[in-house]
């Protein structure tokens, strides 16, 4: 089964492979060729080389979650994906310390879900589709779980606030291009369906000039 990012009716109209790709080439030139790693640096108190490391890890990671089998076999929409992609990327980035911490709240955050109005749901089950990892190593040399090490929701935002309240700046400075990232990937894969950003950035980078990966009329200046 090939992991999938986007269903629609059944179908699959973007596999995880092809939007982690897309968006990872806006990172590469929109943000880390532009040294915006020196700024994240600062912020998450590591060397820029480091910083732009976790980058990258944050975009590979931030949708790992929709690799569950309940939602790669209902082949439909994947509810509470950011917060099983948080727990993933909670355990696989311990190795950057408080870095990777505030790596996992941004992943959280993705789509803005701070607020909610119902507690997520423990999946049925907390399995990952046997290809996830492997494709997942494969673009960021991470080795993640089998499973979603899975917590109590409750316990997990008491700790995401205590992050957000130390590390704001940092959170939102990895948040950024991620959601960029993300809605790109949208926008150029599968012409924006699901989006709800796609359109305005597509937009923002052709005033501007970018045509970073190909799905935009002007060159990059």
């Amino acid at each position: 089964m090939i992991p999938c990012a986007y269903f629609s009716n059944g179908k699959c109209v973007e596999t995880m492979e092809a939007h982690v790709k897309r968006g990872l080439e806006l990172i590469e030139k929109l943000y880390i060729k532009r040294n915006y790693t020196a700024l994240l640096g600062k912020l998450l108190g590591v060397k820029p080389d480091v910083a732009g490391d976790i980058l990258r890890k944050v975009y590979v990671l931030h949708d790992v979650g929709k690799c569950l089998e309940t939602f790669q076999t209902r082949r439909g929409k994947f509810s509470y994906h950011e917060f099983y992609s948080y727990l993933v990327a909670k355990d696989v980035l311990r190795e950057f310390g408080t870095a990777g911490q505030i790596a996992s709240v941004a992943i959280l955050l993705h789509h803005h879900d701070w607020v909610r109005n119902t507690l997520v749901e423990r999946p049925p089950s907390l399995r990952l589709i046997k290809e996830c990892p492997p494709l997942i190593k494969n673009l960021s040399g991470l080795t993640i779980p089998g499973e979603v090490p899975w917590n109590k929701p409750i316990e997990e935002y008491s700790s995401v606030e205590g992050i957000l309240r130390k590390s704001l700046r940092a959170v939102y400075a990895l948040l950024l291009p991620t959601v960029v990232a993300d809605n790109y990937s949208a926008a150029c894969n599968r012409g924006g369906a699901g989006s709800m950003l796609g359109k305005e950035i597509l937009e923002t980078l052709e005033v501007r000039g970018w045509d970073l990966a190909g799905c935009l009329s002007s060159g990059l200046r």
